[in-house]
């Protein structure tokens, strides 16, 4: 079974109050999706840009991997995005990769 791996790194002002990510999508041996979100933590319509646009980057990830593939909920790549961006929040710019089984 393909998994899908994203792999989030903060960059930015790491003491900013405003966040911001380097996230990269892969499933298989295609061609990475990346893309790079920036939200205050206490605008919830920005946290809620930001997770769209890493939902449609890893939908993305899965397609091109095999277009027949319908993958996850759109709430469960969400919640996996939120997860691994957390997981990252602290490391000091450091990589963290994390893997959902499709």
């Amino acid at each position: 079974m393909p998994e899908l791996n994203c792999t989030v790194r903060r960059v930015g002002d790491l003491e900013s109050r405003t966040e911001e990510y380097e996230m990269s999508y892969t499933v298989e041996d295609a061609q990475p999706r990346g893309l790079r979100v920036k939200y205050q933590a206490a605008r919830a319509y920005e946290i809620n840009a930001a997770l769209d646009s890493a939902v449609e980057a890893a939908r993305a990830a899965i397609s091109d991997a095999n277009p027949g593939l319908r993958g996850p909920t759109d709430e469960a790549l969400s919640q996996f995005a939120w997860r691994t961006i957390q997981s990252a929040k602290y490391e000091r710019g450091e990589p963290v990769t994390s893997r959902l089984q499709l």
